[in-house]
């Protein structure tokens, strides 16, 4: 994995800058977030596990090595994420999070101001973690080359930091492009702002910003999808999710799940219940990022049962573009990069 998007987003905290600047590739290229709580070392959190940042700029694994953020520093860095209009991001800021830059998310931690029982901002604000935006490139290609059907929905589940925005880009960037095929019109729905920011092809078009219902709503009218993309569905979307399927277009969504409680989860089955998806992709976890476990047939007819992906060998059921099963050996390509 490249160190991509690290440098950039050491760039945008000032604080730090030169000390993370100088910290080696190889702790740069595993790193998922970088961690800043009032009173507290920086952490840089990684498929390695946790490290802090010293005042030397190194990264080592004992905390009380590590520089310690004052709370006047910590309000330095939020109103900078903000560019200084905490105003202007109010609506970010009541979801959890400020957008910095093309594709890179500061999440906010604090106390809530909570009126009529609606969240309204946060305030004295402890922490902010700041995610690194990341490409794979080819991390989605084992769907295409073992004939996994998209054309009837796919959910992609994973727990925290195991790919999920990484993969649905990968996904979106091979059908814009055309790389296993006729190319063809994505839309993707960004209400985060973490979706963009990377080269998605001649033929997507990002919805940055937008709130998931309403996004997906105006790629269903006035864009002419053949395939919607949006990250981190939630109940609240189902009734979007129902038109979507209406509209005829194939919804490619992301959720938080694990392949060994999938159909454990509510959520999980609620959505599976839509009719929206018959595919479920189930990411390996925060250890190998973008990488397939599982893939689940989500179908009535698949039951509960999944089919155990890519590590021993070639999927034992694919469905073909006509949404029948396809048995028998296929060619097993080679072992995705993550």
């Amino acid at each position: 994995m490249e160190a991509f998007g690290f440098d950039d987003v050491a760039r945008q905290i000032p604080v730090y800058r030169a000390l993370l600047l100088s910290l080696p590739e190889q702790v740069k290229s595993q790193t998922f977030d970088i961690h800043i709580s009032s009173g507290q070392p920086v952490s840089i959190c990684g498929r390695e596990g946790v490290l802090f940042l010293t005042s030397k700029g190194k990264a080592v694994r004992v905390a009380d090595q590590g520089t310690i953020t004052t709370p006047k520093q910590l309000h330095e860095l939020f109103l900078q994420a903000c560019g200084h209009s905490v105003f202007r991001h109010e609506e970010e800021i009541r979801q959890g999070f400020v957008r910095l830059g093309e594709n890179c998310r500061v999440g906010v931690c604090g106390s809530a101001v909570v009126e009529n029982g609606r969240l309204q901002t946060i305030r004295d604000i402890t922490s902010l973690v700041y995610r690194i935006p990341r490409q794979v490139p080819g991390c989605a290609d084992r769907l295409f080359l073992e004939g996994v059907c998209l054309d009837r929905g796919v959910l992609v589940a994973g727990p925290p930091s195991s790919g999920k925005t990484t993969f649905l880009r990968d996904v979106a960037r091979s059908l814009s492009f055309g790389r296993f095929g006729p190319s063809r019109r994505v839309s993707l729905v960004d209400e985060r702002g973490e979706l963009g920011g990377f080269d998605l092809g001649p033929n997507a078009d990002l919805l940055r910003g937008y709130p998931k219902a309403v996004g997906l709503d105006v790629a269903v009218r006035m864009l002419s999808p053949e395939v919607i993309i949006c990250d981190e569905l939630s109940e609240k979307d189902f009734d979007a999710i129902k038109s979507v399927c209406a509209s005829g277009a194939v919804l490619i969504a992301s959720v938080h799940g694990e392949a060994k409680n999938f159909f454990r989860r509510p959520l999980c089955r609620a959505l599976c219940e839509t009719g929206a998806f018959q595919t479920a992709v189930c990411l390996a976890g925060r250890h190998s990022p973008g990488e397939i476990e599982a893939v689940l047939d989500i179908t009535p007819e698949g039951g509960e049962s999944f089919h155990e992906a890519f590590g021993s060998g070639p999927l034992s059921s694919q469905r073909t573009d006509s949404g029948n099963c396809r048995r028998g050996p296929v060619e097993t390509p080679g072992t995705v990069v993550a």
